[in-house]
């Protein structure tokens, strides 16, 4: 292994706070590692245009190291990029164990931390003489517990100041803690949401009135707090831009994440903000803004004055969801014209400015608006307002139980009989998965697991089974979908996934359904072609022009056959790549782009 890893601390979020080894690595770096929405945008730029770059939000540290060995192995170059100096809760010591397993070299390239970007934003000195010459850097017990010699209740028993990471979720506790240890209501503490940031806010009080005040700021993540007499200072309090951050994503069960593409809409600048940090911590986002918006931020996309509502229409059926970070009045109005059914809409989320609600409104279970409230709830540090009946009871309904697993509803006219009958206790039969079973409906009343479909003895969901019960049913399949696809030389990546989403969307399936691509082998180095899969890691499959033209096809491609022999490229391929002709899509053209799509019948399924 010759490539060269390197952890490097980032600072704590300004641009022109990273060091210059740093901005180094940075420039000659040839994969970046960077954590998600801790790390500043901005600071990428300093890395060359052809440098892979990947967002680390949600990547389990397996996850990270096989990129880090892969990269390696191909002589290649890494930068790990944490925020502040990763030797402060960076959580590098796992990733350094695992390098050293490998026998891999590394450098670690220390960062400004957010500590020291906090106490000058306040303009204060932790260590003054005839006040204190001790200054402790820990957190508060939460998640992760600290030792018990290391409660903020001991620490806090002399006179050093305090400089406390992780520790604002719970501002009452953390008072309560520092009176007991003998600290006096009247001790000055500061807090510094996102220090050195644009929209870094500066809250100062002291321990009488400070839990009232960070809750009316709205700070509940990332954020630096700063106790005793040597921050003290005189001058107003400030408070600047007024929004909200976290990094809670990670603790969100990987199941309840929603993990389409998202577009995500602002239309003031507190709002774009806001936006930007929420696309941070979701896998596939774009933002898009008004004109007069974009200036601070370079890769947000713009819409012209009074045009939300038209590049509402050309997205609509772009995106797996539509996050809006305004008041939802505003979003009612908007996409109402847009509205078809249940099956088929996209989802729809709202946010306030602050991220202190996140409300799902459109398309919770089949769609995933539930699952994306609740993930950007965790990234704000704010509520998921769900209203649907079966969540609010804690029940998995089985929409959303088809959602979660990528599964097709294939008469969606009884999925309100079936949610309604969980929600009353009625009898239901399930012929499902033991595991699914057990997991989410073992205790539930009026459910009973079934073994074949003749012992349905009541209304019945099944998985993967067409026989005729007799008795009412809710059909589930986990059938994947073959998608062939024909397109002109040089086509872009983005017109070949509108093309395909808009397919999809005629099919009334969703993206993720999809296993595989399939194309003739005069493809197979189409780069739009070949980005598109490679940007939703899915296979493609290429075929020749004997094993395309042996398959009997509902349409023929004159052009196809004229200029290169082939009869038929979009139909056969995706009608080869499912292993039968169970066309349910046939081709649909769309801007030099043909689409059709075929079912891949799962194995071991009762479809008799």
């Amino acid at each position: 292994m010759k490539g060269k890893v390197i952890i490097a601390g980032a600072g704590p979020g300004a641009v022109d706070l990273i060091t210059l080894r740093a901005k180094t690595a940075l420039e000659q770096a040839d994969v970046i590692i960077y954590a998600g929405s801790l790390v500043n945008p901005d600071i990428l730029a300093f890395a060359r245009s052809d440098s892979e770059k990947i967002n680390s939000a949600g990547l389990s540290l397996d996850e990270v190291i096989t990129v880090i060995q892969n990269a390696v192995k191909a002589d290649k170059q890494v930068v790990r990029l944490h925020t502040g100096d990763p030797a402060m809760y960076g959580a590098i010591s796992e990733q350094m164990n695992e390098l050293d397993k490998l026998d891999i070299d590394y450098e670690v390239i220390p960062g400004v931390s957010s500590v020291f970007a906090a106490a000058a934003a306040v303009k204060a000195e932790l260590t003054m003489p005839g006040i204190t010459q001790t200054a402790i850097l820990t957190r508060r017990a939460g998640r992760t517990p600290v030792p018990e010699a290391e409660n903020i209740s001991r620490l806090a028993a002399n006179n050093a100041s305090l400089a406390l990471f992780l520790s604002v979720a719970d501002m009452p506790g953390l008072v309560k803690d520092l009176i007991a240890a003998g600290r006096p209501a009247e001790t000055p503490i500061a807090v510094v949401y996102r220090a050195s940031w644009p929209n870094e806010k500066i809250v100062c009080g002291t321990l009488a009135d400070i839990s009232e005040k960070i809750q009316a700021a709205g700070i509940k993540r990332q954020a630096i707090i700063l106790v005793g007499k040597a921050i003290a200072r005189s001058g107003e309090k400030s408070l600047l831009y007024d929004s909200g951050f976290a990094h809670g994503y990670r603790g969100t069960a990987q199941e309840l994440k929603f993990s389409g593409k998202t577009a995500l809409y602002a239309i003031t600048r507190q709002g774009a903000l806001k936006a930007g940090e929420i696309s941070g911590g979701l896998n596939n986002a774009e933002v898009f803004v008004p004109e007069g918006l974009t200036a601070d931020h370079s890769d947000f996309k713009s819409f012209g004055s009074n045009k939300l509502g038209k590049l509402l229409r050309l997205n609509w059926h772009l995106y797996d969801a539509h996050l809006f970070v305004m008041a939802a009045g505003i979003v009612v109005r908007k996409i109402a014209p847009l509205l078809e059914g249940k099956t088929v809409d996209p989802a729809v989320v709202v946010c306030d400015e602050l991220g202190n609600n996140c409300i799902s409104l459109l398309s919770g279970h089949i769609g995933g608006a539930n699952r994306l409230a609740t993930t950007v709830a965790g990234i704000t540090g704010g509520n998921a307002v769900i209203t649907t009946a079966t969540d609010t009871r804690k029940l998995i309904a089985f929409d959303e139980l088809a959602a979660r697993n990528n599964w097709q509803v294939c008469n969606p006219e009884m999925i309100k009989v079936f949610n309604a009958r969980l929600l009353a206790g009625d009898s239901i039969d399930l012929l499902l998965p033991e595991d699914v079973f057990e997991k989410h409906y073992r205790d539930i009343r009026g459910l009973h697991q079934i073994v074949t479909i003749e012992k349905a003895e009541h209304p019945v969901v099944v998985l993967n089974c067409k026989k005729d019960t007799g008795l009412p049913c809710l059909r589930l399949t986990s059938t994947g979908y073959a998608v062939g696809i024909g397109c002109r030389l040089d086509i872009s990546a983005d017109k070949i996934e509108k093309a395909v989403r808009a397919a999809l969307n005629t099919a009334g399936l969703k993206l993720q359904m999809v296993k595989c691509l399939a194309s003739t082998d005069l493809k197979r180095y189409e780069s739009g072609l070949l980005d598109f899969a490679t940007e939703y890691s899915l296979l493609i499959r290429f075929y020749g022009k004997k094993m395309l033209n042996s398959v009997k096809t509902p349409h023929s491609s004159p052009r196809a056959e004229k200029e290169f022999g082939i009869r038929s490229v979009a139909e056969a391929a995706a009608m080869l790549a499912a292993g039968n002709d169970h066309l349910i899509l046939e081709k649909q053209k769309l801007d030099g782009v043909t689409v059709a799509i075929a079912a891949i019948v799962p194995t071991g399924s009762n479809n008799e």
